[in-house]
């Protein structure tokens, strides 16, 4: 039986056939580290290779996915097996709990049940706290030889050190623009699929979630609240109204990318490579009137309030956004009183 997740994802092909060459090579690490941005397929390319490391069936096709036809592929798929353990945030977005890793202390000292092979699948990494960090360290260390750790990461920036020198990394790359935009035409019957990948940062999965989502209907929304807030056809109070029912994280970002994208006209770099397009005209306006200190300085408002939320120092959001929309609107000869 061939893999699925490289068919259905053809840009997790290479890094399928690098594991698949390890296998036949008796190369495969103790633990398996995979980074690359959210939206990628990588815990479904992880479970379909937790699945193959479990698999019955020693033929040489094994090395192409799991046989889906052995008793450890029907536990696998009933999620009831029990040499997998999977460790994720209890609660989206919350942490990895170092009680948790604990548990996969324990699970690694044990002995396989239905085969020769146990394994470990942990992730998004990053969310594990700093103590559950460490406690993971000694499994790490002192590897099973019957057990894989297959780990991975949004944000490799926010692992320890250690436990990306203890692992076998794994770069996923964001594939080509026409070859993610190609994959959504087949896989998706929505519209502005381009708006949307762009919104993912070329992440075909997170386009497809932004979409299903709200996220994406309110960034369009976001666009066209601004084009008639500068041509003032919307109520100002009103408009933050809206907003505030809205995810703040969000809106943040978009005007994060309307800075940036300022700066990237006024450094000469091409239209093709704004974030967000549809505000293109805003943005050519900003960075011709506007001098690059002006810029710059909202730019490092936006990152202290990006820390801000961060931190526990728990920032009003709604203040946020309309302070943001006043100096953006500002630059843009407008005034938020005005309207």
């Amino acid at each position: 039986m061939s893999a699925k997740v490289p068919q259905a994802l053809p840009w997790l092909a290479p890094i399928w056939q690098r594991l698949s060459n390890q296998i036949q090579d008796n190369r495969l690490g103790h633990a398996l580290l995979f980074l690359g941005q959210e939206g990628l397929g990588k815990r479904v390319m992880l479970r379909e290779f937790a699945q193959q490391l479990l698999c019955l069936d020693a033929s040489p096709a094994r090395n192409s996915g799991p046989c889906g036809q052995c008793a450890s592929c029907h536990l696998f798929n009933a999620g009831s097996h029990p040499d997998l353990f999977m460790v994720e945030p209890e609660e989206a977005g919350k942490q990895i709990k170092i009680d948790q890793i604990r548990k996969v202390t324990d699970f690694v000292n044990t002995t396989p049940q239905k085969g020769n092979h146990k394994v470990v699948l942990l992730g998004p990494a990053e969310a594990m706290n700093i103590n559950a960090s460490n406690a993971l360290l000694k499994s790490l260390e002192e590897p099973s030889s019957k057990t894989t750790l297959l780990l991975y990461s949004h944000q490799p920036g926010s692992l320890l050190a250690t436990i990306k020198s203890r692992c076998q990394l794994y770069s996923v790359y964001t594939p080509p623009w026409q070859q993610a935009l190609n994959w959504l035409e087949q896989n998706s019957q929505q519209t502005r699929l381009e708006s949307a990948l762009r919104l993912a940062k070329g992440a075909p999965l997170k386009a497809i979630d932004l979409m299903e989502g709200e996220v994406h209907v309110q960034y369009m929304q976001f666009c066209q609240d601004m084009i008639d807030l500068q041509q003032a056809k919307a109520n100002w109070s009103a408009t933050l109204t809206k907003w505030k029912a809205w995810d703040s994280h969000w809106v943040m970002m978009w005007f994060y990318e309307l800075v940036l994208d300022v700066q990237k006209i006024q450094a000469g770099l091409t239209q093709d490579t704004l974030a967000i397009q549809e505000l293109q005209g805003q943005t050519a306006q900003v960075a011709k009137v506007s001098q690059y200190g002006q810029v710059q300085t909202l730019l490092d408002k936006l990152l202290d309030n990006q820390k801000a939320q961060l931190s526990q120092s728990n920032p009003n959001p709604v203040l946020i956004i309309e302070t943001l929309l006043i100096d953006w609107l500002s630059l843009l000869g407008q005034s938020g009183q005005r309207i």
